[in-house]
Parts: structure tokens; sequence; C-alpha cells
């Protein structure tokens, strides 16, 4: 299994009652939390510094699930409710089979196609 420590994106999926939290900067394009690591940092130090500087939200709970492209996908379970920050103003939250009000990116949509693939697999 690939490690969680490297230099590769940090993404999180933080599964809520209304769904898998998503983000913008713009209220354009939604994705999840996240972001590069800095100098020295891993992946999963990213993913918990990304989240906390985006949405305030703090992780108690963090778990790798697979590599997608560049980026290291974690689920965390966090703490908070979600406000804006210096990056991020808007919020969404994504449910399979649910019409989205807002556009996500093709690439957080194969990343959620595949946790919810995952999360299935691990139900049975």
């Amino acid at each position: 299994m690939p490690s969680a420590y490297d230099n590769r994106r940090g993404s999180v999926i933080v599964e809520t009652e209304e769904g898998v939290l998503l983000v913008s900067s713009s209220g354009s394009y939604y994705r999840l939390p996240g972001g590069k690591p800095e100098k020295g940092e891993a992946s999963i130090e990213a993913a918990i510094r990304e989240l906390r500087e985006e949405t305030g939200l703090r992780a108690y709970d963090v778990r790798y699930l697979f590599k997608f492209h560049a980026s290291k996908i974690f689920r965390i379970k966090a703490k908070g409710e979600p406000e804006p920050g210096s990056e991020i103003h808007h919020f969404a939250y994504f449910r399979p089979g649910k019409d989205m009000e807002v556009q996500v990116s093709e690439n957080t949509l194969k990343i959620l196609d595949k946790y919810y693939e995952l999360k299935e697999k691990e139900s049975k």
C-alpha cells in the first residue's frame, strides 16, 4: 500500500449528514478540500492543515484511502462547522444520486465515485 507520507497533494473527504463537503474559492467549480504539501511536509499533514485553513474544521480521525493522479485521498472526520477562510468562500455538499445545484470538477466526481465504490465494498 502506498504511504501517506510523500509530497503528493492531500485531498480530503469529510462526510457529514448533509453529504461530502466540497469547497470553492469563486463559487464556480467545487472540489474537495486539500492542497499541496509545504517544504518538508507530508501529504497527510498537508491534508489536515489545508482542511483547517480552508474550512476551520479540526481533524480527529484520518484514514488514507487511495491515490488519484497526483493526489493522495484521505477520509477525515472533523469537529466544528465549516466557515469561509482567506481562500475558500463557498461550501456545498455532495450526495450520490442527488442533483447538484453547483458545478463539481470532473476529477472530484471521479474521486467521489471511487470513494463510494470502496465504501460499498467495505460494507459487504
